[in-house]
């Protein structure tokens, strides 16, 4: 019998998902979380093999959560999100995630997944891997480029700040802010700094991470 911990703050949304997955032989419910803190609660307690989270919690991120699921073991960890983007598809793998599934996707590709993450498997299509390699080559590759001071000046870029404004929430020379936006412009080959808004607003650069070594999973 595999044991599994619903997280989502709707109770609704969990209801539903424990009768689908009841429903299911060799599939139980063994306790449910709305918020990221009761969800360690519960995990201590009940000890489930499997951990099925909703992306976007009330009280904090669910990959975040995930993660630290992951690190303390050994409960596999499934990932349910209602917005399938890149950056939360690349965020769930170095999670360390067994599986990452759409809200739109049939409650058969939710079951499998659990069933692949209680044997200790990944549960990541063949495109999903597809689009982390894609991420890593394209997007974490120019980020791993960049320093620390410029990351912090591109996430501002992102957010349409100007370079006065920048300069005042990192405490910097206006002409050094310049500086750095020259070095972003040139690390990410891009033009213009519209252009390197409109790159980090496209991958919502700002709902990740800059990639280091703790970070990174290469592709299995």
């Amino acid at each position: 019998m595999v044991r599994i911990l619903l997280v989502d703050d709707h109770p609704l949304v969990r209801s539903g998902l424990r009768a689908e997955l009841e429903a299911c032989h060799g599939l139980q419910v063994a306790a449910e979380a709305g918020t990221a803190a009761e969800a360690l609660a519960r995990l201590a307690a009940e000890r489930p093999a499997v951990a099925v989270i909703d992306v976007q919690l009330g009280d904090g991120c669910g990959i975040d959560l995930g993660r630290r699921i992951v690190a303390q073991g050994p409960c596999a960890v499934v990932l349910l999100t209602a917005f399938d983007w890149d950056v939360y598809l690349v965020k769930a793998w170095e999670a360390g995630a067994a599986a990452f599934i759409a809200k739109s996707a049939d409650s058969a590709a939710l079951v499998a997944a659990i069933r692949k993450a209680a044997d200790g498997e990944r549960a990541f299509s063949d495109a999903q891997r597809a689009r982390i390699a894609a991420w890593q080559r394209d997007v974490a590759g120019r980020l791993a480029l960049l320093s620390e001071r410029e990351y912090a000046v591109l996430r501002l870029l992102a957010e349409g700040a100007t370079n006065r404004e920048i300069a005042a929430e990192l405490g910097l020379a206006v002409k050094t802010v310049e500086a750095h936006v020259q070095g972003v412009l040139r690390k990410l080959r891009q033009p213009s700094r519209r252009a390197v808004q409109g790159w980090a607003q496209r991958r919502r650069i700002t709902s990740y991470g800059r990639p280091d070594t703790h970070q990174s999973r290469s592709l299995e």
